[in-house]
């Protein structure tokens, strides 16, 4: 169904995921709010994308960065993502306090209170990003998995909380992304190898996560389609979990 005036906020919209997101959905003719970090001098330009810096991983931007925003939206993608800095004796406790701030916290109270302020005759998808973390951590991964798994029991409570209210919370959990970062290590491993960059990439999945079923990692365009399909489904994609995780998280879950 084509709609108008389709309003959208997109958490994480200055690099990576989110930023993709922010400009496909701006040149779907929505009008797009992205929320990022990064200075707003840093961040491109984008026709129907307004910009607003907040570093969520301040406890008070959250409050702060309601009061700035329209509540009147038709959907909400979280993207913002922390991860701790790697220090050679581990991660240090304020080093936890700010990924489980952006990971989880964050998303979770701006949710709150932007369902708190919603017109009610306006209805919003919230759409979660996560990922396929929540199901394996390792010394090294074990924070950002923590915070990843905190955020998706705070999900499912908002969505119990969204029964009847003209709202749904549904979560995208992800698999291996491919990321800027990402692919340029595969290019520079395939160059020195003298392999196809294809190659690499399949060795690294197949030796990084042993269930995952796919051999090449999850594309942006992958991700805005499903995220337009959870927004597409309306209230039927309250408290849903929509995988696009290449089976990682195993055959029986």
């Amino acid at each position: 169904m084509l709609m108008t005036d389709r309003r959208a906020l997109v958490t994480g919209a200055c690099k990576g995921l989110g930023q993709y997101l922010a400009a496909s959905l701006a040149a779907e003719d929505w009008d797009v709010t992205g929320v990022g970090r990064c200075p707003e001098e840093q961040v491109a330009a984008v026709s129907n994308v307004t910009y607003l810096q907040a570093d969520l991983s301040r406890p008070e931007t959250s409050a702060a960065l309601s009061e700035r925003l329209d509540p009147a939206l038709d959907l909400v993608v979280h993207c913002a993502v922390a991860y701790p800095p790697a220090r050679p004796s581990g991660p240090e406790p304020r080093d936890l306090e700010e990924v489980f701030r952006v990971n989880a916290f964050a998303p979770y109270h701006l949710t709150l209170n932007l369902l708190a302020r919603k017109p009610a005759d306006r209805f919003c998808s919230y759409v979660v990003v996560n990922s396929e973390a929540i199901y394996s951590a390792d010394d090294h991964s074990a924070v950002y998995a923590a915070s990843k798994a905190a955020l998706r029991v705070l999900t499912a409570g908002l969505a119990a909380g969204c029964r009847s209210a003209g709202a749904a919370v549904s979560t995208l959990l992800l698999g291996p992304l491919a990321d800027r970062s990402k692919l340029a290590e595969i290019e520079t491993i395939a160059a020195r190898k003298g392999l196809p960059a294809s190659d690499v990439v399949r060795l690294f999945l197949r030796r990084s996560n042993p269930n995952l079923v796919i051999d090449e990692f999850i594309d942006h365009a992958s991700c805005l389609r499903s995220v337009r399909y959870l927004a597409e489904l309306g209230p039927t994609a309250n408290g849903m979990l929509c995988k696009l995780d290449g089976g990682s998280s195993g055959s029986l879950v």
